[in-house]
């Protein structure tokens, strides 16, 4: 009897120091939770007076949608995008005919991709046209 009880005494004591580390972690886990919610906490609340400064000289996006500013000069980004697309096969382009040995075939290369260039750029104005002022 007395085995069994030092046998399950071990098992307790063992148990114990387990429970000790599991409390430790779980303890060292919340503190980083809530120092992790103070410091979202705080970017919520400066988000919150960016989004809805209230004031005179306020910079917060109420103030921002109610220029005119906003609403009158818009951007759009897609003669850009498509003028892009037309200057990287032109560089593709170039880079290719660059490595041609002969003369004259690398500057009929040359021109036919600057054709290219010029056709692209402009089916990108026709694509997209300048807003009306």
């Amino acid at each position: 009897m007395k085995a069994v009880a030092l046998l399950v005494g071990g098992g307790v004591a063992v148990l114990a120091a387990l429970s000790a580390k599991t409390v430790g972690a779980l303890r060292a886990n919340v503190a980083a939770l809530e120092k992790r919610n103070s410091d979202l906490a705080l970017k919520g609340r400066i988000v919150s007076q960016l989004l809805g400064a209230k004031e005179e000289h306020g910079f917060g996006l109420d103030r921002f949608f109610a220029e005119p500013e906003f609403w009158e000069n818009f951007y759009d980004s897609g003669q850009v995008d498509c003028s892009n697309r037309c200057i990287a096969e032109l560089t593709a382009a170039r880079e290719a005919c660059e490595a041609i040995d002969d003369s004259t075939k690398r500057q009929r290369c040359l021109e036919d991709a600057l054709d290219r260039a010029v056709t692209c750029h402009k089916r990108c104005a026709e694509a997209y046209p300048p807003p009306i002022q």
